[in-house]
């Protein structure tokens, strides 16, 4: 019995030993060039080292964000050098712990939540594309102790060493995608980023709905409801850690909706007031409010019917600007 168990734990060790060089030669690493998660943390602790690239003003969220902001055009109006601290699919549970991460190396003095990260989900629970989502934010994230606390929010047991091992998460790359996987052992090492300054952004849009999409617009109305974009415990309690987060950090906080089409979503105001109690009296520019449906016409947005959609940079640039505005009318 004795030897048997002997037997095991080595092939245990070595198992492990294999997959852990595989990770660290990154053999099975996704396609470097859909992770802009990554390449907002490599400038973001690289501003980190250069106390004249100090970051003033913060932005959490997801693909709505790094699609609907141009960091560039805020930095300018606003004289404050801006940031978006995103990753693609983020929900505020995720969102807070990456902030965690961010607060030990920068000193934001106004952090700027996007609302479409505060949704009804359960974290530990998630599947499918959400899950794979939340693997790719965990993986980037480069503190290895806040990454270790964290494990046990973001994932279920059986979930966890998915997230930190490449190998065990994408080995199916074997037989899927070969072909990057001989690039992956041709070029390894992380990788290296060659834009002189960046700042988080990525937008994918640049031209906007076109006239066969709007006609489904009028023929079958909004793919989305409002009322149905509830809040649930998950992300109000995440919510809440953040505000208390930054309260003790003597951050300034406020939230952005970032627009969708006027015709895209249902019941705007349902949603509205969904996420009211959550943000409470902390400064909202909703964009989404029917006011600016004359700012943000088809332009402005991607050109699909999906549920979820995101903003063309015409849009980005809109937005852009009314953030900088309403920011320096709250005195941030």
């Amino acid at each position: 019995m004795k030897k048997f168990i002997a037997e095991i734990l080595a092939i245990v060790l070595a198992a492990g030993a294999l997959v852990a060089l595989l990770d660290a030669r990154r053999v099975f690493a996704q396609e470097e060039g859909n992770n802009h998660t990554g390449k907002r943390w490599y400038y973001l602790y690289k501003y980190a080292k250069q106390k004249k690239n100090a970051i003033d003003v913060l932005v959490l969220g997801n693909s709505h964000a790094y699609t609907g902001l141009l960091p560039e055009v805020l930095s300018e109006a606003l004289g404050r050098r801006t940031f978006i601290l995103a990753s693609q699919g983020n929900r505020i549970t995720d969102s807070y712990y990456m902030l965690e991460e961010a607060l030990t190396v920068c000193k934001p003095k106004l952090l700027v939540i996007e609302t479409y990260t505060i949704r009804d989900y359960q974290q530990r629970k998630m599947r499918g594309v959400d899950l794979s989502c939340q693997f790719q934010s965990f993986e980037n994230r480069r503190n290895v102790w806040l990454k270790l606390k964290s494990t046990p929010m973001l994932f279920s047991a059986d979930n966890a060493p998915y997230a930190w091992s490449q190998t065990l998460r994408n080995h199916s790359y074997l037989f899927d995608n070969p072909a990057l996987v001989a690039y992956n052992l041709e070029h390894p090492g992380a990788p290296v980023y060659k834009d002189k300054d960046y700042l988080g952004r990525f937008i994918r849009f640049t031209s906007g709905l076109e006239e066969p999409v709007l006609e489904r617009y009028r023929r079958e109305g909004p793919p989305e409801d409002g009322a149905r974009m509830t809040v649930g415990a998950d992300a109000a309690r995440s919510t809440e850690k953040i505000l208390r987060l930054c309260r003790k950090k003597g951050i300034r906080v406020m939230f952005l909706t970032i627009p969708m089409y006027h015709a895209h979503i249902a019941h705007p105001a349902a949603l509205h007031a969904n996420l009211a109690p959550v943000i409470g009296d902390t400064p909202w520019l909703d964009l989404q409010d029917p006011a600016y449906d004359e700012v943000f016409g088809p332009e402005c947005f991607e050109n699909t019917y999906k549920e979820n959609q995101h903003q063309t940079s015409t849009g980005a640039y809109r937005t852009s600007l009314l953030l900088a505005r309403f920011i320096e009318t709250n005195h941030y």
